[in-house]
């Protein structure tokens, strides 16, 4: 059991809604994933010897029996992930692939899933609603917006979303930030994968699942099974620059590419060990506040018993048993119509020039 210690609002870290919403602040920096996971994260399962199991779970309960409590539960992308995970040979993924600061394509294709159905998201009575308002929300921009056009404050004029916006047109050569200008030209991506938009033309993304409400109070559904929390990716699939639009440089997008790229591994904070609820073969359930600061080794509800399991349970399965093999999961991409217009001036570009990446 891991020493619990206090936040400096006087409570556990993980039931302060204080702590919950700094840490659930979106950053739109391209790709870089070091997401904290919900209680309920990644956990994956096919078939490993019981006893083996049983004593990576810690507990009487067989972790291998976790795809079929998720079949039974309806789940159809958290079982697929799962026995994929215990199916694959012992490979824990490196920290640099997880947090995005090594290239994603330079992992073995053996490590990548890359198939999952964005339209599965949007059928979740969780997260399909969401995709609906980000949709709602960028589908007309003219100057003014908070995910990729310009801000209405006395301080930064432009989104963190733009200013990355700008970094991919400067890759490309349509800006020329120093000389305050932009080239005329379009591009077009539609044609590119979830895993070639992620370092083309992805310039903001929306954090789901990762607030202290979705943790506490958000059903444990096949979007938690497969994903956790996560992000939604958005990415410029059709766009065009303008030298002089109206006597200013501008940028126009018309269709926006929506998409997921997460992990699935069991990596654990040091002197961590992630906890993944309570299950056995019947189903999963969430700790109360108490059972959550205390950790006991199983729960009771309706007089059944519901035993823990960890990250360090997969870890020791697969020390154990040489299986278990994290992988990088990608969706399909969702290509959306949109109207987005923004005009830039000299002092956009200079600002540009003082906040963007080194």
């Amino acid at each position: 059991m891991s020493n619990k210690t206090f936040c400096p609002h006087g409570m556990p870290p993980l039931l302060c809604l204080k702590c919950q919403q700094q840490r659930a602040e979106p950053t739109p920096q391209a790709p870089s994933w070091n997401k904290a996971s919900p209680l309920l994260a990644q956990v994956p399962v096919t078939q490993a010897r019981p006893q083996q199991a049983q004593a990576a779970a810690g507990s009487g309960f067989d972790i291998t029996q976790i795809p079929a409590v998720m079949d039974k539960l309806g789940a159809v992308q958290g079982p697929r992930f799962m026995r994929r995970w215990f199916n694959g040979p012992a490979f824990e993924l490196p920290m640099d692939f997880k947090t995005g600061r090594k290239d994603a394509r330079l992992l073995d294709k053996a490590h990548r899933l890359e198939d999952l159905p964005f339209e599965w998201l949007e059928k979740s009575k969780r997260v399909g609603p969401t995709v609906k308002s980000v949709v709602e929300e960028l589908s007309d921009v003219y100057e003014f917006n908070g995910r990729v056009g310009r801000l209405k404050n006395a301080l930064d004029q432009l989104s963190p979303g733009l200013i990355v916006l700008m970094e991919r047109l400067e890759a490309l050569g349509l800006l020329h930030a120093k000389q305050g200008r932009l080239k005329d030209g379009s591009r077009s991506f539609g044609d590119l994968s979830a895993l070639d938009l992620d370092y083309t033309a992805q310039f903001n993304r929306v954090d789901v699942g990762t607030s202290f409400v979705e943790k506490a109070f958000d059903d444990l559904d096949d979007v938690y099974f497969a994903l956790g929390s996560f992000s939604l990716k958005l990415a410029a699939t059709q766009l065009r620059t303008y030298s002089d639009h109206h006597g200013y440089p501008a940028i126009e997008i018309s269709e926006l590419g929506l998409y997921v790229r997460d992990t699935y591994d069991f990596l654990n904070k040091k002197g961590e060990d992630q906890l993944l609820g309570y299950w056995n073969d019947s189903g999963v359930k969430k700790p109360d506040p108490v059972e959550y600061f205390s950790e006991p080794k199983s729960i009771t509800r309706a007089g059944k018993s519901y035993f823990k399991v960890t990250n360090g349970s997969f870890n020791e399965h697969r020390r154990r048993t040489g299986k278990g093999g994290d992988f990088l999961a990608f969706s399909t991409v969702k290509h959306v119509p949109v109207s987005i217009l923004v005009h830039l001036g000299s002092i956009d570009f200079d600002e540009y020039l003082g906040r963007k990446s080194k």
